[in-house]
């Protein structure tokens, strides 16, 4: 959308995606109502709102797009350096990381709306939309009324702001741009700007009518006056005028760095700020006062020049002129003294009596003493407008003055020189804005609901398109993250896997919380209880392994009992911590866990204690299904989950999953099956390769990665109410082969073996050259009760591709050999069992 011709001039106003002129407007109030009924029963377009933030981010940093508008509009109240300077702290503040750490640090949670079990109970709790905020910006910054509107926008909310008559069209035109980026053609349904005078009231009434909050920026009469013109049950957020001042306390008199900050915090944005000082209290007496005067007059002689600022307009002029009239004039009572530097640009009033005092701006400070016992009372006249105290002070006294400071009303405190920075995900005036635009809901619901853990599994997930990128294969992220160097990774996993290579995963903590939270609920869904089961811990600890700490994390989340064991090889002792504990839910890796019932697996049934095990790393067969549920007594054996160290959680089972079906992490990943042949999408249930790419991965960026599994698509819809599609994980990618004749698939070998014959042991596939054929040596161990050239004419009858090279008489040769374990071909890096050897390159 060009928004450089934008049709504000004629049609102020923007109302969800259109101009309307003022005649139209109270027309337009009169279907907002149904307006707003329609929006919001439905699911807020939540990811299209980070992906048209994080667009028009980029357009803003880079000066394309809507940029020239934007910037156009900013400098009618601001010079061209200044503009660009706040467009790009807006486009700063749009970065998906920066909205996901605000939604973090003041709702709890990166997907608000979003209604999650509060473990190990069974109530869902949710941060809701408020409804339909007002926002009523202010006159004098352009930029509240497009941050306050994202704010809206992230808690969900339909949001309309009223902006001044007499502003320009920097908010409507921030909403078009917004919505021109938008993927879904949603967002615009949920934004509106209003150029309304605030003389206007009967429009005013009639859009206040609708308000579930109102927002209002502005003094106190401006504030007052939204206040009598809302209804009763409007909730009204005030965002007034503040009050901020500096603190030295008596160690650091003679800290030539503090004075320096305090100089710069009086010098930036000539005190325009809310936190910007308007008085420097200090801990001294009368003489030590003056000579602390001297010593600031020289920090502002020295840092005023660096600073860049505006002159004062007239009226602003005549306020700082009489305010130093006036303190010139006091001189001769002793009580005040005066201290201006030549040319006008900054001047210090030295005022013995106590307490804070209004400064008229433009480098204009007052300097007080005040001893630290008396802060309290020093301050309480303004206890309701104070906001922020730069303070400087020693270890020592640290603790004490924070507390006397935040006990006497001021909610933010500072080092000197930082008053008007802030950090990502800082309240504001001692609240968090979104918590003002949000309500905190519950919702106890049916038994049936008891392996639920997030109730958007129930919904149609957001259907979000793969990134027009090409596939990443498992070198392209190997090189991937030995370049990547994320300041911001909190976390470092060995990722070696069936590849057989060792590359390192990072991800940052946010990030990993998120997957381990959404993870959890997967366990639930595949049967986990959280309020009553015992769960043992067998997973890889050590050695930069990520399973044992990923599921450490996701039982804690659950707040479930847990017994750390790890993968330890000694099978009687687990045993007997099993039986000392009455572990009755074990999970950890495929083989140990085998390893550990074929070893004390009747001792285990004995106790009657074990009743699920959850397995992850590599596939049971049915036949080892049985055997865990059959002879070791265990009725519940699911999937932990689908996942790896480099891409994350993948896929979980439900009660009615079997074999290798898993619904997708739809929070997680998007999904792609291409066909094993080309980059192209399967065709109904035909088996292709598994493409992920993330969608709660801030760095590295992993799209369309192959993860190296084939898989197909499960058609209809799951008896678990779940809507999160389900795929079928159907082997390895290295595991479809050609072997002197059709594609070949290992899992088709062990669907064969434990299907056919019972064997539930290892199985491994070795293909060798002969000078005129090729060899495909099927190892097993001595668990197989078949003889084996016999199970070998079984399993060429039994599978078609091995019939039809039977039927071509292709040159392949078939055998079926009994190995010990020892010999079996292991992973190096992990330690998993490789499924296909393909020694013919190896042949001479």
């Amino acid at each position: 959308m060009d928004i450089s011709s934008s049709p504000a001039a004629i049609a102020p106003h923007f109302w969800f995606g259109r101009w309307v002129d003022d005649a139209a407007l109270p027309h337009a109030l009169e279907h907002l109502a149904a307006h707003l009924d329609a929006t919001l029963a439905r699911a807020f377009p939540f990811d299209d709102l980070l992906s048209a933030c994080a667009a028009l981010a980029e357009d803003l940093r880079h000066a394309r797009g809507a940029f020239q508008a934007l910037h156009a509009q900013a400098c009618r109240s601001a010079t061209p350096e200044d503009a660009r300077a706040m467009l790009a702290a807006i486009a700063a503040m749009l970065q998906r990381d920066a909205l996901q750490e605000k939604l973090r640090s003041e709702l709890g949670t990166q997907r608000p709306g979003v209604l999650e079990r509060r473990y190990p109970g069974r109530q869902y709790e949710a941060w809701m939309p408020a409804g339909c905020v007002v926002h009523v910006a202010p006159s004098n910054v352009f930029t509240v009324a497009a941050m306050g509107m994202v704010e809206g926008l992230l808690a969900g909310n339909l949001n309309v702001v009223k902006a001044s008559a007499r502003d320009g069209d920097f908010a409507p035109l921030f909403a078009q741009a917004l919505a021109a980026h938008d993927p879904g053609g949603r967002l615009a349904d949920y934004m509106a700007v209003l150029r309304l005078p605030s003389s206007d009231q009967a429009l005013l009434q009639r859009l206040f009518a609708h308000a579930d909050v109102i927002s209002a920026w502005g003094g106190e009469k401006a504030v007052a006056a939204v206040r009598a013109s809302a209804p009763a049950h409007t909730r009204v957020v005030a965002w007034g005028h503040k009050v901020s001042f500096g603190y030295l306390a008596a160690e650091c008199l003679d800290d030539p760095e503090a004075l320096d900050g305090f100089a710069r915090d009086i010098c930036r944005l000539d005190q325009q700020a809310c936190s910007s000082p308007q008085t420097l209290l200090a801990e001294t007496d009368g003489p030590g006062l003056d000579a602390l005067a001297q010593r600031l007059a020289q920090a502002l002689a020295r840092i005023a020049p660096t600073i860049a600022g505006h002159h004062p307009d007239t009226a602003e002029q005549a306020e700082i002129t009489t305010a130093v009239s006036v303190a010139r004039a006091e001189e001769a009572l002793q009580l005040t003294r005066v201290i201006e530097a030549a040319d006008g640009g900054w001047r210090i009033l030295l005022d013995r009596r106590p307490g804070l005092r209004p400064s008229p701006l433009y480098r204009t400070i007052w300097l007080k003493s005040v001893q630290r016992e008396h802060l309290g009372a020093a301050l309480r006249p303004m206890r309701p407008w104070l906001q922020t105290c730069g303070l400087a002070t020693g270890l020592a006294s640290a603790a004490s003055l924070a507390r006397s400071l935040l006990s006497a009303g001021v909610s933010r405190i500072t080092r000197p020189g930082e008053m008007i920075d802030s950090y990502l995900g800082a309240p504001h005036d001692g609240v968090y804005a979104l918590q003002h635009l949000a309500r905190r809901v519950s919702v106890d619901g049916p038994p049936a609901l008891a392996c639920v853990g997030s109730l958007d599994a129930l919904e149609p997930p957001a259907a979000l398109r793969p990134p027009a990128v090409p596939v990443m294969d498992k070198a392209a992220f190997q090189a991937l993250s030995l370049a990547h160097d994320d300041p911001l990774t909190g976390l470092v996993v060995r990722s070696g896997g069936s590849s057989g290579q060792v590359a390192y995963s990072t991800f940052r903590w946010a990030d990993y919380h998120e997957q381990m939270a959404v993870t959890a609920h997967g366990l639930v869904a595949a049967g986990l209880e959280p309020a009553r089961d015992r769960v043992m811990n067998l997973f890889a600890a050590g050695y930069l392994y990520g399973s044992f700490i990923s599921f450490w994390t996701i039982l804690e989340h659950l707040r479930v009992r847990q017994y750390p064991m790890a993968m330890v090889p000694e099978y009687e002792q687990i045993a007997e911590q099993i039986l000392a504990h009455r572990t009755n839910v074990l999970i950890g890796m495929t083989p140990h866990l085998l390893g550990l019932f074929r070893s004390q697996g009747q001792q285990i049934k004995a106790a009657g204690c074990v009743e699920k095990v959850f397995y992850g790393g590599e596939a049971l067969s049915p036949a080892q299904v049985r055997f865990l549920r059959e002879e070791c007594g265990v009725p519940v054996v699911r999937s932990v989950a689908y996942g790896s160290n480099d891409a994350g959680p993948m896929g979980y089972q439900c009660e009615h999953s079997q074999g290798g079906v898993h619904h997708l992490f739809t929070r997680l990943q998007t999904l792609e099956i291409a066909r094993l042949d080309e980059d192209a999408p399967v065709q109904g249930t035909e088996i292709g390769r598994l493409l992920l790419t993330s969608r709660a991965r801030s760095a590295p960026t992993i799209a369309r990665y192959e993860i190296g599994d084939t898989g197909r698509w499960v058609p209809g819809p799951c008896p678990c109410a779940r809507q999160e599609p389900r795929f079928e994980l159907t082997g390895r990618l290295g595991d479809v082969f050609k072997a002197g004749g059709p594609l070949l698939n290992y899992s088709r070998f062990v669907d064969f073996l434990s299907q056919q014959l019972d064997y539930a042991g290892p199985v491994q596939l070795h293909i060798d050259s002969e000078p005129a054929a090729t060899v495909l040596r099927i190892w097993v161990d001595d668990t197989l009760q078949a003889p084996t050239t016999e199970a070998a004419e079984q399993l060429c009858a039994w599978y078609d591709e091995l019939g039809v090279i039977r039927t071509y008489q292709l040159p392949l040769i078939v055998r079926l050999e009994i190995h010990p374990h020892s010999d079996f071909v292991r992973v190096k890096a992990s330690g998993k069992l490789r499924h296909v050897c393909d020694h013919r390159l190896d042949a001479t």
